[in-house]
């Protein structure tokens, strides 16, 4: 590690200013990082979009064909996670 040698207090106070400038761009950094990951764990992102639209469709149906569609479907879906 190379000592960095000042001569005069004005050196020493910009390196003071850059180095607050690195540590708030840092932090705000931070910041977008913590606000992109709160939203992508947001339980509509976590689903993809293709069961988002099946489960729209099936909100459209009623009774019978509802819970036969929904047998259908979480049948198929096991049966592939069974498999893996």
């Amino acid at each position: 590690m190379n000592t960095k040698v000042y001569y005069t207090y004005d050196q020493i106070n910009k390196d003071l200013e850059i180095m607050k400038v690195e540590k708030d761009l840092a932090y705000a950094r931070l910041l977008k990082e913590l606000d992109e990951t709160k939203e992508s764990l947001q339980p509509d992102n976590l689903i993809g979009e293709t069961p988002k639209k099946v489960l729209g469709v099936l909100g459209m149906l009623s009774g019978p064909l509802k819970s036969a569609a929904l047998t259908y479907l979480f049948k198929r879906y096991f049966k592939k996670e069974s498999r893996s």
